[in-house]
C-alpha cells in the first residue's frame, strides 16, 4: 500500500462535553464567554483557531475529510489534556483567556502540581467540566463541520448587522485581508495576483472592485446570509444542538438570556455570575440613535445596492431571520 493511501487515525475525543460560542466577528462573543464561564461546570474560555482556519481549506478541497477530522480531534484532545494540567496558561491581564480573569484561577494553579499521566485521562472521562471555545463563522460552514461527526453544543450569537458592519470597518477588515495582515490569522487565497479572504470565493471580481467600507458590508452580508441558509437546512434534531441568542437581548435582559443558556447546557448560575454581569456592564441600554449615526456613515461610502441589502438584513434581524428563535 502506498503511504499516501493510508488512512489517518481519527481518535475518540477525551472530552465530549464541549460548547462553541460562535458567530461572525465583532458580535460580542467575548462577553458571552465571560458570562458563561461564571456558570456551574464551565471551563475558562479558549480559542479554537485551527478549526476555523482549516474549514476553508476543507471547503476548497485543499485538505481531505480524513486529514481534517484527524487533526481537529488530535487538537481537541491535546487542548483538553493540557487544560487539565494548566499547561499553556495565558498571563496577559486584559485577555479573554487570561488566568487572571478566571473564576477558578486557584484551581488552575493547583493543576500545576498534578502528576502527568493516565490519571489525567481518567479525570477527563469522569469530571463534569464543559469545555467552552470561542469560534468564528462556524455556522456559515456548519454542513462541513457536521462531516467531522464531532458532537458539540453551539451558542450562536447574532447582532444587529449595522452595528456589526460598522465595527468591522473600525477594525480595518476592509483592508487588512488585502494587505495580508499577519495578525488577521485568517485563511487567505490568491486570485489573479491579489489576496482575498476565503469569505468571497466565488465572488472575487465583485469584491475586488469595492472600496474599504463596501468590502465590510459585502463580506458581512455573504457570511450572514450563508449562516441563515445553513441553519434553515438543518433537521429539528440538529437545531436542538444550537442555541441562537441576540446580543442586544443580553444587554437589556441578561438574567433571562443566562437562564436560556443554563437550560440549554443543563447548568446553573453560581456565586460568580453576578460579578460577571457587573464586569460586562449588563443590564444596560441599547443605543439605537448611535446605530442611525453608524448607518449614515455607511451610506456615505457604500453603493445603494449594498446599503439596501444591509438595511433589509437589519430589518429581518428584528424578525429573527425566520430562524425560530
Amino acid at each position: 500500500m502506498e503511504i499516501n493511501k493510508l488512512e489517518i487515525c481519527e481518535y475518540d475525543l477525551l472530552k465530549k462535553d464541549i460548547v462553541f460560542v460562535d458567530g461572525l466577528t465583532r458580535v460580542g462573543k467575548a462577553m458571552y464567554n465571560r458570562l458563561i464561564a461564571s456558570l456551574s461546570n464551565m471551563s475558562h474560555p479558549q480559542f479554537l483557531e485551527p478549526l476555523e482556519q482549516l474549514l476553508p481549506m476543507y471547503k476548497t478541497g485543499h485538505i481531505d475529510k480524513n486529514s481534517f477530522s484527524a487533526f481537529v480531534r488530535l487538537h481537541l484532545n491535546e487542548r483538553a489534556y493540557n487544560h487539565a494540567l494548566s499547561r499553556n496558561l495565558n498571563f496577559r491581564y486584559d485577555d479573554l483567556t487570561s488566568v487572571h480573569n478566571s473564576n477558578n484561577y486557584k484551581e488552575l494553579f493547583k493543576n500545576l502540581s498534578k502528576e502527568d499521566g493516565n490519571i489525567i485521562i481518567d479525570e477527563l472521562n469522569n469530571n463534569k467540566l464543559i469545555h467552552q471555545f470561542q469560534t468564528h463563522d462556524l455556522l456559515t460552514h456548519y454542513s462541513l463541520f457536521l462531516d467531522l461527526n464531532i458532537d458539540v453544543k453551539i451558542i450562536e450569537v447574532l447582532r444587529n448587522p449595522i452595528d456589526t458592519v460598522h465595527s468591522w470597518y473600525k477594525r480595518g477588515w476592509g483592508r487588512r485581508f488585502d494587505n495580508e495582515d499577519p495578525r488577521s490569522f485568517t485563511t487567505l487565497f490568491k486570485y489573479k495576483g491579489k489576496t482575498i479572504p476565503h469569505y468571497v470565493i466565488g465572488h472575487e471580481e465583485e469584491y475586488l472592485k469595492l472600496n474599504e467600507m463596501e468590502k465590510c458590508v459585502f463580506m458581512h452580508n455573504l457570511l450572514l446570509k450563508e449562516s441563515i441558509k445553513e441553519y434553515q437546512r438543518l433537521s429539528k434534531k440538529q437545531k436542538d444542538n444550537i442555541l441562537i441568542l441576540e446580543y442586544e437581548n443580553m444587554l437589556i435582559e441578561p438574567l433571562q438570556e443566562i437562564d436560556k443558556i443554563c437550560l440549554f447546557l443543563n447548568i446553573k448560575k453560581t456565586e460568580y455570575t453576578q460579578k460577571a454581569m457587573f464586569d460586562a456592564r449588563v443590564p444596560r441600554e441599547c443605543n439605537t440613535i448611535d446605530r442611525d449615526n453608524k448607518l449614515n456613515d455607511i451610506k456615505d461610502m457604500v453603493s445603494t445596492k449594498l446599503v439596501n441589502e444591509l438595511v433589509n438584513l437589519s430589518e429581518d434581524y428584528n424578525n429573527n431571520y425566520n430562524m425560530d428563535i
